[in-house]
Parts: structure tokens; C-alpha cells; sequence
């Protein structure tokens, strides 16, 4: 009070006696022409604030420019001018390539909703992150907030892409028919046509609906026929598309039970492929369905090569075992179950023992990071079967998504101290490690995800080699169930039937020895030793 009085006695002016020593009040009337004139002077010295930011970023100096953005985001609020100041935010945050930071402003305009001044110009915002976050969920959700805009405010030249990363969000969430809606926008001139319509296959089959999943590959299959025609060959990955494809077409059909139809397909896929080793084994199965025993046998018997050395299929000596059980060869099945327990039982093992040691989602994405640096202790038909397990493109989408957080941070900590020790770098730095924290969960939780599926499947496996065993000890015992073996019995004569060749194909008897470009060609000549 001392103060204020000296400075008042020097202006010469004198206070009434009633106001010494007491709080002045002012009338309502008074207080709020007083904030509206300070409301007025403030928003002026933000308009001003935001004018200059504005300028920076325009002069691409983006650092200062963000600065000043974040300082009217935290006077201006949810006001006219902080909406415009977040907007502007994500604007120059993505010029500085710093898309997680841009994403996260973007984000809280979108979660806003429609009513947010910016909500509709923000969605080109997020086309641009489409670029370089395409495999963020979190983007995809961002996008899909504007499906029911689509396609009048998404720009021409954005709408195919939209479209197809829109459909894949609909697709994760089981959404068929807004899926379908969604790629069925696709152009059929985009390179997403395919792709889209492959998911959109994809979608069908996950909700059982196999004639519009067949109907979208053959789309698939007959816009990669005109592109080859058009451009003399396909590129790269239209030709993995292909693949996928022929897959996924034999695949419905099996499920479907029309089992020559999927041979068909399986045998589209090239021995060139990387996808050519699934085939086989699938096809094996198809095989199987059809009693055609001895090809079946032969594919099997090619996944056994030095060739396949990487591969993992523990299901190769259950089938082998069941198809020498419906030809009545006892001692072969149980050779091929002594394999798979040789082979794989204990692997149950191992991959229980790396979960159990791992039992978060950090240490388990950590585990991985060595895994696939070589660094981990294992033997190497292991390592390799572990590193088989966990190497799909989901797990590969939130590794690179850990990777993109990674690099953030690592770019934050290598700007000025000045703009790290600022508000804004202090909220971004802690944000990306929010977001990396989440990246690396995610990644980590899916890689567990894969190790307890394969866990559970070899369970399954170990209690169906027990189930053959019964079986096998009772057809020995000629107690085998009516249903399944009526009125049969086991013949021992173990002289093989000549094997029949046809004018197109070569015989030559296995010695021991593969050769790549017989891969694929092996038949056996198992002949049944069960009699009606």
C-alpha cells in the first residue's frame, strides 16, 4: 500500500478519506467494460502475435514461427484465434517434418468435430501425413471421421488414396459394407484399384461371405491382365498382388470344398515367388482332399529340401502321418510323428520360456530388436522358426511405426536448446514419448500375440499326433472305429505297385539327393495297404 500511495501523491491526486486503508469496488457495469477492454487489447497483441507467426512460417522460419503458435494456443484457448493458432500449429510442425507432433494438433481438431472452424481444412492436413504416417491407425481413424464428406471435400486428386486407406480402416473394423463402399470408390485407373479391391476380397472372407470375396479377386486378376496387356508386364508389386491373389482365390474355394478349383489356383503361384513354399504345403492339403495321397506326399517331401531350410510349417509331418494312417502304413506314421516331435515339439518350449522371461510388452519389443540383430542365444533352427513366427507385415507396420517415433525424438533433441527448453519442445518431446511408449506397446503386444498363437498351435498339434497315435494302436489291434475303417483290414505285403507315368513326365527315382527344378514334381508311390 505504501507504494501505491507515494505514486499517487506524486500525480497530485487525492483519495476521499473513506477510500484510505480499504478495497475499491467497482459496479458490474464498470467491471465488464473494464475486461472488454482489456479482452480488446489482448486479442489485439495476439492478432499481432499471430500475424508475425504467420510471416515466419510463410519465411519458412519455422522454429520461431512454432513458438509463437503455442504461445497463442496457451492465452488463446479454445478460442477463435487458439483454434486458428493449433490449425497453424500442425501446419508448420509438418514443415518441420515433425509429423507425429503435427498429427497430435491435427487430432485434437478432428476430435473437436464438425463445429471446429478448422475441422474441414485440416482434413488436407492429414492427406499430406498419408505420405510419410500411412500405416498410423491413428491417422486412418482421423480420416475415417470424414467418410460420410467424402467425396465433396476430399480433393480430386486425393480421393482414390482417401478412399482406399479409409476402406483399410473400415476393413480392421470389421465394418464389411462401409469397407466395400469405400474401395468400391476406388478408380479403376488409380494404382489403388488393385489393391483395394484385394482387401475388399479380403474383408469378404473374414465375414464368411465367400461369392462377393471370389468376385472381388477375379476383379483383382482381370485389372492385372488389362495392365500387363497396357504397359507390356506388370511391376513388382502388382506381380506380389498377383500372388496374394491366386492365394487367396485358392484358399475360398478350399474353404468353399471345391478342392480342384484351389489346386488350380495353387498352382498359379510361381516357383519364383516367396510364396511359393506356402503354396506347396496348402496344396498339399488339397491334395489330401482329394485322395490324391502320393502328390500329396511329393509336396511335402519337397519342403523337407535344403531349399526350405527357413520355412516353417510344424503341420508337414502331422499331414505326412495322416496320409500313410488312411493308406494303413503304421510304421511310417509314427516315423513322421517322431519327426515332428524331434522337429518341433520342444519348440513349444522355447517359445514359452521367451514369454515367460518377456512378460511385458517393452521387454518383449526388445527381444525382437535382438532378434532380428542376430544378438539372441539360440540355436539356429530356432532362431530361425522364431524369426519366421513374428515376421508378418503387421508386426513389420508398428516396427516402422517405432522406428518413425524414434526418429522424431531423435530430430527434437538435435534442434536449439532454445526451441527444446521452450513450452512447445518440452509438450512435443513428451508427447513423441508418449507416442513411442504406445508405438513400442503396440509392437510389442502384437510380437506376443504371434509367439502365443504359435504356442497354442503347436499344443494343438502335440494333442493331434496323440489322437493319431490312438488311432494307430487301434487299427492295429483291428479295433478301429466302424465309421472310419468298416470292415478293413491290414495287408503286409510291402512290394510296391509300379508307379504309373505319363508320356509328358520323366521317372527318375530319388536318391537322396535335390535338385532345385525338380521341387515341386515329386510323386511318391505309396500304395494302401488297407483291404475292403
Amino acid at each position: 500500500m505504501i507504494r501505491r500511495f507515494v505514486a499517487v501523491a506524486l500525480l497530485g491526486i487525492c483519495l476521499p478519506a473513506s477510500a484510505v486503508g480499504q478495497t475499491m469496488e467497482f459496479s458490474e457495469e464498470e467491471v465488464e467494460e473494464g475486461q472488454a477492454k482489456s479482452s480488446e487489447t489482448s486479442d489485439g497483441k495476439l492478432a499481432e502475435k499471430m500475424a508475425k507467426a504467420v510471416s515466419l512460417s510463410d519465411n519458412e522460419k519455422y522454429r520461431q514461427a512454432s513458438r509463437l503458435f503455442y504461445e497463442i494456443i496457451q492465452k488463446a484457448g479454445d478460442t477463435p484465434r487458439g483454434q486458428e493458432a493449433r490449425f497453424e500449429l500442425g501446419k508448420t510442425l509438418y514443415r518441420m517434418e515433425l509429423y507425429q507432433g503435427a498429427l497430435a494438433q491435427f487430432g485434437r481438431i478432428v476430435e473437436a468435430g464438425e463445429g471446429h472452424p478448422y475441422f474441414i481444412p485440416t482434413l488436407r492436413g492429414l492427406l499430406s501425413l498419408m505420405d510419410v504416417l500411412s500405416a498410423d491407425p491413428a491417422l486412418r481413424e482421423y480420416l475415417a471421421a470424414y467418410a460420410e464428406r467424402f467425396p465433396r471435400e476430399v480433393p480430386e486428386e486425393s480421393r482414390d488414396r482417401y478412399a482406399y486407406y479409409v476402406g483399410r480402416y473400415f476393413h480392421s473394423e470389421l465394418s464389411v459394407d462401409r469397407a466395400a463402399e469405400m474401395f468400391d470408390a476406388v478408380d479403376r485407373d488409380s494404382p489403388y484399384f488393385g489393391k483395394a479391391r484385394y482387401i475388399k476380397g479380403i474383408t469378404y472372407v473374414a465375414n464368411y461371405q465367400a461369392e462377393p470375396a471370389v468376385s472381388a479377386f477375379k476383379t483383382v486378376l482381370r485389372h492385372l491382365v488389362d495392365e500387363r496387356e497396357q504397359r507390356g508386364g506388370l511391376t513388382q508389386e502388382q506381380q506380389k498382388l498377383r500372388e496374394l491373389t491366386h492365394l487367396a482365390m485358392a484358399r475360398v474355394f478350399y474353404s468353399t470344398g471345391d478342392y480342384k478349383t484351389s489346386l488350380k489356383y495353387y498352382d498359379k503361384v510361381k516357383r519364383e515367388s516367396p510364396r511359393w513354399a506356402k503354396a506347396l504345403f496348402e496344396k498339399a492339403w488339397a491334395y489330401f482332399q482329394t485322395d490324391a495321397y502320393n502328390e500329396a506326399l511329393g509336396n511335402l517331401h519337397s519342403l523337407n529340401s535344403p531349399f526350405f531350410a527357413n520355412a516353417y510349417f510344424p503341420e508337414g509331418p502331422i499331414l505326412s502321418g495322416l496320409l500313410y494312417f488312411y493308406n494303413c502304413r503304421y510304421d511310417q506314421v509314427r516315423r513322421e510323428l517322431e519327426t515332428f516331435e524331434r522337429m518341433y515339439q520342444g519348440l513349444k518350449g522355447d517359445m514359452q520360456a521367451v514369454l515367460d522371461t518377456h512378460s511385458d510388452a517393452t521387454a518383449m519389443f526388445e527381444w525382437y530388436q535382438r532378434l532380428r540383430a542376430g544378438e539372441v542365444d539360440l540355436d539356429r533352427r530356432v532362431y530361425r522358426i522364431l524369426q519366421s513366427a513374428v515376421d508378418d507385415r503387421q508386426v513389420q507396420s508398428a516396427v516402422e511405426l517405432v522406428g518413425l517415433a524414434d526418429e522424431e525424438l531423435a530430430k527434437m533433441e538435435s534442434m536449439p536448446k532454445s526451441w527444446r527448453d521452450a513450452p512447445l519442445g518440452q509438450t512435443l518431446l513428451q508427447e513423441a514419448s508418449v507416442a513411442q511408449s504406445f508405438a513400442i506397446d503396440e509392437a510389442g503386444s502384437l510380437i506376443r500375440q504371434r509367439l502365443e498363437r504359435q504356442v497354442r498351435e503347436l499344443d494343438r498339434l502335440i494333442n493331434e499326433k496323440k489322437r493319431i497315435l490312438i488311432e494307430v494302436a487301434k487299427a492295429e489291434k483291428g479295433a478301429i472305429e466302424a465309421d472310419i475303417r468298416a470292415g478293413q483290414r491290414v495287408e503286409r505285403d510291402d512290394q510296391e505297385a509300379p508307379l504309373k507315368v505319363t508320356d509328358e513326365d520323366l521317372y527318375w527315382k530319388f536318391r537322396g539327393e535335390y535338385w532345385r527344378d525338380e521341387l515341386g514334381h515329386y510323386v511318391f508311390n505309396v500304395e494302401s495297404r488297407c483291404k475292403r
